[in-house]
C-alpha cells in the first residue's frame, strides 16, 4: 500500500467524495510533512455543474492530485488517473503538514483504466499550486 510511503499517521477513514475513484480500499493519513503531488486541470469550466463527478474535483485546487511515478505520455496518464477529459492545466503542488488526505490507487472511470497512485484533500492548510508551462505530448523518448 501506497500510504506506508507517505509520511503521515493513520486516522480512521474519512469519506471520500468519489467512492467509485478508488481500487480498491483507501487509508486516511494526517500528514506528518509536506508531500509533493501532480495537478492536473480539468477544464470542465460551467459544464462540471451538469456533471457531478466533476464538481468535487474540477477547478485549479480540486480535490485529486497524482503521486509516485508520474513520467508517462499525456494519454497514459489520462489513462492511469482515470481522468474525465483532456487536461488544461499541470501544476506542482505541495500538500501541507496536518492536512487529512485519502491515499490509494485510481478505480477505472471514464472508460479508463485507472491504477495510478493517487491522494484526495480531504481537509487542512490550502495546497500550495506551481502551473508549469508548456505541453505534455503523446510521444516517448529516452533518458
Amino acid at each position: 500500500m501506497i500510504a506506508a510511503m507517505i509520511p503521515g499517521t493513520v486516522v480512521p477513514n474519512a469519506p471520500t467524495s468519489r467512492p467509485g475513484a478508488w481500487l480498491g480500499p483507501y487509508r486516511t493519513l494526517r500528514l506528518q510533512r509536506d508531500v509533493e503531488a501532480m495537478r492536473v486541470h480539468v477544464g470542465a469550466g460551467e459544464g462540471a455543474a451538469t456533471r457531478p463527478e466533476l464538481v468535487s474535483g474540477a477547478g485549479a485546487l480540486g480535490r485529486w492530485y497524482a503521486i509516485g511515478d508520474v513520467v508517462l505520455s499525456r494519454s497514459d496518464y489520462v489513462d492511469a488517473q482515470a481522468l474525465p477529459a483532456g487536461f488544461t492545466d499541470v501544476a506542482v503542488c505541495v500538500l501541507r503538514a496536518g492536512s487529512i488526505v485519502n491515499v490509494g490507487f485510481c478505480g477505472p472511470l471514464f472508460g479508463h483504466g485507472g491504477g495510478g497512485e493517487q491522494i484526495e484533500f480531504v481537509s487542512g492548510p490550502t495546497p500550495a499550486l506551481t502551473e508549469i508551462g508548456g505541453n505534455w505530448v503523446d510521444e516517448y523518448g529516452h533518458a
